[in-house]
Order: structure tokens, then sequence, then C-alpha cells
């Protein structure tokens, strides 16, 4: 039989729940605006019954709170960070793209066609009057302007592969510092769910600095039973497939100073790039990760294939460059200037003197002086010249060496070698792709489908993204409508177990006080 006070102790359940059901409910309300917040719930149950004798049932003693929850899906949580890994890499790819695209400056009335086709209208004048100073001015001035531009879009593109060493750096320390916020959070959360609680809110600010993390750099989350006590889990945060964090151990990542890197072999400079490497010294594999720090690489050392950054677009520079300026070479040597000298290098690269040798080309290309030997600063046999350091000869100063003619005795009249050059303006075979403006707009074209791509996988994933949020947020969010509702109804049922408590206080008060006093 249930003791004469059993009522108020079902009474007393009712209370207690619904109070600790409007606590939850007002802690939802308070944080409907915190940044990663997800909405709380009450676990409740029936207590354990009291069987009645004689079979007649089991009679219930109340309720009992077993746990306070989170209204969340590990799958969803999954998902957004996996989208999030690949926006971050689209996202900071379209903005390197678009920075080259301003660099290019393709099609346009300043670009590098444009320049093109007023050097070659220049040669045509000349071809016309080659014996005209003025015009052979405009030559020199017209061809400056061409290695003028092709000097700034290198240096443009080479300070933008610097500037990627600031942005990579930064990258890192935000990988640091919120792999240490998450070292120290593991900690907290073992530390209060000891006991068999659940650290619900310090779990929603380490799952905020995951989604933070993974566009970042992709992350791989795995719970493992704890070596000294395998009935608590220990959570690892694995980066590039190496723990970033193992429970409240952190191991961060740091920079490393390099000169091996496919800007300095393409041009022989020694330029320091910044390498990324586990603090503990071993390699940080970058083959496998995703996010922003992948596309911040990509965009500084991807040299081609689907990996097309800065280093493939100098190397294609370069490449136009150091042949487009080698076929002008070779005819201009060949030729006379306007007061009888065999014709020099109409281009050279900076540092590479001639002091007024005259210098021919084999039939590989190669340039050699009048003694036939090698030109100085020129180890690799060829004439190397690229974007970076492409100049007029020193000779072109003076007018007259600009060798127009094919033959000192058709002077000073004849301007045929200038013709000559400008049949390289429809050579075919110059480049696979065709003839020179055929190979800019080439690599004009390529940048802008990359560039294109990498827009509309960014507007993709930012979709996919944010339809992932979207869903996460209707499950685990605070609905303020939601949390009045459940508001309104933990208040009635507290009012109602307190009136509950009222009438057993009431029922035991007729049995104490008015019970046996009639006929007294």
């Amino acid at each position: 039989m249930r003791s004469t006070f059993g009522g108020f102790n079902i009474a007393r359940s009712g209370l207690f729940a619904s109070q600790r059901a409007l606590d939850i409910t007002g802690h939802n309300i308070a944080n409907v605006n915190t940044p990663g917040y997800t909405r709380q719930r009450l676990e409740q149950m029936a207590s354990r019954p009291m069987r009645i004798p004689g079979g007649q049932g089991m009679l219930g003693t109340g309720v009992d709170t077993t746990a306070i929850k989170q209204i969340r899906d590990e799958f969803l949580d999954y998902k957004y960070r996996d989208e999030a890994s690949s926006l971050g890499f689209w996202g900071a790819k379209a903005d390197g793209l678009a920075f080259i695209e301003d660099i290019m400056n393709e099609p346009s009335d300043t670009g590098i066609n444009e320049v093109i086709n007023q050097m070659f209208e220049s040669f045509q004048e000349l071809s016309k009057n080659s014996d005209n100073l003025t015009t052979r001015s405009l030559v020199r001035q017209r061809a400056t302007a061409f290695t003028n531009s092709v000097n700034h879009m290198y240096n443009q593109l080479e300070k933008m592969a610097k500037d990627y060493n600031f942005d990579i750096e930064s990258t890192v320390n935000v990988i640091n510092t919120k792999g240490k916020q998450i070292a120290a959070l593991n900690d907290q959360i073992h530390r209060a769910e000891v006991s068999g609680s659940s650290a619900n809110d310090l779990r929603d600010q380490r799952n905020f600095l995951l989604d933070e993390l993974s566009q970042v750099v992709d992350v791989e989350i795995q719970e493992v039973a704890n070596p000294d006590n395998p009935k608590y889990q220990q959570t690892i945060i694995k980066v590039a497939g190496k723990p970033l964090v193992y429970h409240d151990d952190f191991n961060g990542l740091e920079m490393e100073k390099t000169t091996d890197h496919p800007i300095n072999d393409e041009t022989g400079k020694s330029i320091e790039f910044y390498n990324v490497k586990w603090q503990d010294g071993t390699e940080f594999n970058t083959e496998n990760i995703s996010g922003e720090l992948k596309g911040l690489l990509t965009m500084r050392d991807g040299e081609g294939g689907n990996e097309k950054g800065i280093p493939y677009y100098i190397k294609e520079l370069n490449k136009f460059v150091k042949v487009f300026a080698n076929e002008v070479n070779k005819i201009h040597l060949e030729g006379y200037g306007l007061n009888g000298n065999t014709g020099m290098a109409f281009f050279t690269a900076d540092g590479v003197e001639t002091n007024g040798a005259t210098i021919t080309p084999d039939v590989n290309g190669d340039i050699f002086d009048a003694n036939g030997d090698l030109l100085a600063n020129d180890p690799d046999g060829v004439f190397n010249i690229n974007a970076s350091n492409i100049r007029i000869s020193a000779e072109m100063e003076d007018p007259n060496n600009i060798a127009a003619s094919e033959h000192p005795d058709k002077l000073p009249k004849d301007g045929s070698k200038m013709l000559e050059i400008l049949e390289i303006r429809h050579m075919q075979g110059m480049f696979k792709e065709g003839k020179p403006e055929d190979f800019i707009k080439s690599l004009i074209g390529n940048l802008g489908v990359d560039a294109e791509e990498s827009n509309r996988n960014t507007l993709n994933q930012q979709i996919l993204v944010d339809s992932v949020h979207n869903r996460r947020v209707s499950m685990s969010g605070v609905s303020q409508d939601e949390e009045l509702s459940n508001m309104v109804k933990f208040q009635h049922a507290y009012n109602a177990s307190a009136r509950m408590m009222t009438t057993m206080d009431e029922m035991l008060d007729v049995i104490i006080n008015k019970v046996g006093l009639v006929g007294r």
C-alpha cells in the first residue's frame, strides 16, 4: 500500500520536472542569437511504479528527469563541414583567378595584345620608311612598351605569389588558434562529463569551432575510448591524415622558408616562400586536403593540370616571351642597320651584355657571339629571355642600329627585314596554339574558363552550404514561437502540479482535522 503522503511525492516530481523544463526553455530563449547554440530539451520518463497487491496492476509514482539532451543531427554536422571545406577551396581559388584576370587585363585597349599590335604597326611603318629616324625611334618606343608591359605583368604575378605567403601564414595561425581552443574544450568537456552529465554548452562551443575550422581546412573527427577509462570517449581532430588535436594534446603547424619553388625554377630567382609543416618536424601532406588553405596553396604553387596557379601563368608568359623574342632576334640578326653595321639582338635579357659584339643564332636558336662563344650569363646554352628580364638591347638606343635592311647595298631605303618580322604576326606554327595572337587569346581563354569554373563552383557550394545550414537550423536552432509555446505548456503543467499538491493538502486536512469530530 502506498504511503499516505505518496500523492505529495507525485505532485512534487511534477513540480520539479516542470520547473526544470521551464529553466531549459528560458536558457534556449536567452541563446536564440548565440552562434552555434543548439536547442536543448528535457528528457523525462515515468518513475518506477508501485505494484498493487492482489494483481490489480501498477500504481504510478510520478515522473523522473533523466537528461538534458541537444537536438542535433551528427550527419548534418558532417555534411556541413564537408561542403564548407569545398566552399573555402573554391572561394580562395576564385578570388585568386579574378586578380590574375585583372593583371592580364584582356580583352582591353591597354592589354598585351594591343601593345603587340602597336609594335607590329611600328615595324610596318619602318618597312616603308626605313631611313626615317623618327619612325625608327617609334619602333624602339613601341618595343620598349612591349617589354615594360610584360615585365609589369610578371612583377604583379610575382608580388601576388609573395602576398600569398602572408595569407598562408595567417591561415595556419587560424588553424593553430582554433586547434588550441578545441584541445582546451576537450579537457573541459571531459572533466564536466566524468560524473555522467552532458556538457551541452561546451560541446556547442567546440562544434562551432569545428564548423569554422572546416572552412579553412577539412577535418576528420573521431571518437575513441579513453584508455584509462573506456566508459568515456576522447575526441581526435585530424588534418591531412594526422591528429591536430588528440583529446587535450595539440600538435600545431608552422611555416618553413624555402627557395625551392616553381617560380624560382622558371626564372632563376631565389625568392623565399613558406612551406607548411607540422611543429614536430614531419611533413604536412597537402595532396589530400581541401578548404581555404588548399585554395591558397594551389594559387601560389599550382603549375598546371587541375591546379593552375600563378606559376602556371608565369610559365606560359615566359614561353610566349622567349619564343617571340628569339624569332624577332633571328630575323633582326640577319639584317643591317642604317649605319651599315650587321644586326644585333633586338631583345635581350636583363644582365646579358653584348658589348656591341655581333651575335648570330644557330639553327636551334642558340645565340653565340662573333667568336663562337655562348653569350655571357647564359649557362644553359640558350638566350635565356623570360617575362621577368626581357628588355630592348642597349644597342637599340641608337635608332641607326635597328636592322631593317637585308643587305648593305640596299641601304638606306630597304626595309625588307621589317617585313619578315611582320610575318611573325601570322606565323601559324610559332606555337601549338597558332600565331602569337592565338597564344595570348588561348591563355586568356583558359584563364577565363578556370575563373568561370571557380565562380560557378563557389556559387554552387554556397547554395549547398546554405541548404545544409538551413536544415541544421530547422532542427537545432531555437524557434522563439516554439519556445514560447513550450513555456506556456510547462507553466500550465507546473500550475496543475501545484494545484494537485493543494488538493492533496486539503484531503489530508480533512482526515487529520475533521474525521472523528462529528458528535463531539
